[in-house]
């Protein structure tokens, strides 16, 4: 009976000795550089510098120039990694790939999907979390009424959040909310709902001002003319 207990004891510390972040609360963290290392992330990277668009024989190139601002990142390829990430109480997917970018002791970055179901769940969350979104950038798709994407839409967003518009030629095309952005305590988010057949998908982008501005990210490495979040970049940040 003791031996029983003692297992189920160290069960039980082991379980709460599982670190996990909760992505809402990034902003928050302290020691983060330890804490994400202690997550023993089987996949990271360490990179040196900024990323720059340089112009070289007539054509645009992409370098990393390094100095000395060291960033590491966490790629979360396994099942295992994924599931120490959460937003608010809501997992991210297990099955999809993420990312987390740590920077000066601060997560710089983030990239992760959530279940399909969660879609609007987490965008509640973000509501909830971040007040109104600064931007919501909607999508174009031509509208027909028996359309199993368009019953979709309406169903799932209220009329006052979708709108109709005929182009020159007379055809109808419904816009729905495509990206929600948010720019809340040094953070920009990027709530992304993609429609699929008769359901959506999601992927929620997090950057910190200081890696958005300084081109640290990826991807993110021109600010000036990045087509949704430019109006974001100061360069006297």
């Amino acid at each position: 009976m003791k031996n029983l207990l003692l297992i189920i004891l160290l069960f039980i510390v082991g379980c709460k000795s599982e670190v996990e972040v909760d992505l809402s609360k990034i902003g928050l963290l302290e020691n983060t550089h330890n804490i994400l290392k202690k997550m023993n992330i089987s996949n990271i990277q360490i990179q040196d510098g900024y990323w720059e668009v340089v112009e070289k024989n007539d054509k645009f190139d992409l370098e990393l120039h390094n100095n000395g601002n060291i960033s590491t990142i966490y790629n979360l390829n396994s099942i295992k990694d994924r599931k120490k990430f959460y937003f608010d109480d809501i997992s991210i997917n297990k099955n999809l790939g993420g990312k987390i970018i740590e920077n000066k002791n601060t997560i710089a970055f983030v990239d992760v999907n959530f279940d399909d179901v969660e879609t609007f769940n987490i965008l509640r969350k973000l509501k909830n979390n971040l007040g109104d979104p600064d931007q919501i950038l909607k999508q174009k798709i031509f509208y027909k009424t028996n359309d199993s994407q368009i019953k979709t839409i309406l169903k799932v967003f209220d009329d006052k959040e979708y709108n109709l518009k005929n182009d020159e030629f007379e055809d109808k095309y419904l816009f729905y909310p495509l990206h929600y952005i948010w720019n809340v305590n040094g953070y920009i988010y990027k709530y992304t709902i993609q429609i699929k057949e008769i359901s959506f998908n999601n992927n929620l982008i997090i950057i910190s001002n200081k890696a958005f501005n300084e081109k640290l990210i990826f991807g993110y490495h021109n600010p000036k003319e990045d087509i949704i979040l430019k109006k974001y970049y100061n360069d006297k940040f």
